[in-house]
């Protein structure tokens, strides 16, 4: 939680975001790692099927930095496509496991369809990347900016969801997603606008070249 906004505030890449980045992603790792084997041990597969959903989220925004080269044909690894289909058939259960609860009156399955729905999203996005070369050169740091943010956010759930009882029950558990998903998108609109000047200034620049 400390990590986090430290790496978030410093995104120039530069040795803070690094080592701040390094402290985030390995203790987000030892966490989800922890929950899925509780969660097992519990017989808690709601929990079980959202720490997946984290490791997804974490996952995808650390291996980007290793897919930089997709739009150039690069193809990706085994542990990508492992960590794709593995997600992808969490999605479906989360939105199944949310739809019967919603089917036997359970409020608290609109949690599971919202998690469901934004997983099946992400993975849907990320084998359109990885099987049609993506035209966005920068496609890999948006890809990192969504899946370090969209797990921090799982974090400050799982912190209010352990520390804050509201009615109903899947309040504390959106919360978060409401509110710290606008500041993911305005991240990556930034950034996409920073590429896109920088786009069009070279352009211009090529453009009085040939002059």
């Amino acid at each position: 939680m400390l990590a986090g906004p430290i790496a978030m505030a410093n995104q120039n890449g530069g040795k803070t975001h690094r080592i701040s980045g390094n402290a985030y992603l390995f203790s987000m790792f030892f966490i989800v790692l922890s929950s899925i084997i509780l969660s097992v041990y519990s017989g808690k597969w709601f929990l079980f099927m959202v720490g997946i959903f984290s490791l997804y989220l974490v996952g995808t925004g650390y291996r980007a930095l290793y897919l930089k080269n997709l739009h150039k044909g690069q193809k990706p690894y085994l542990i990508d496509w492992i960590l794709l289909y593995g997600s992808g058939i969490t999605a479906i259960a989360l939105l199944i496991w949310g739809g019967t609860s919603l089917y036997y009156q359970n409020s608290f399955g609109v949690v599971s369809i919202t998690f469901g729905f934004v997983m099946l999203r992400g993975v849907r996005s990320d084998y359109k990347r990885f099987t049609v070369p993506p035209t966005e050169k920068n496609h890999w740091l948006f890809s990192h900016i969504s899946g370090m943010i969209g797990g921090y956010i799982a974090t400050i759930t799982a912190f209010t969801v352990q520390n804050i009882e509201m009615n109903p029950s899947w309040v504390p558990w959106l919360a978060p997603t409401a509110i710290l998903v606008p500041f993911l998108v305005m991240t990556i609109r930034k950034f996409k606008n920073k590429a896109e000047k920088a786009k069009s200034l070279t352009l211009t620049m090529n453009v009085n070249h040939e002059s």
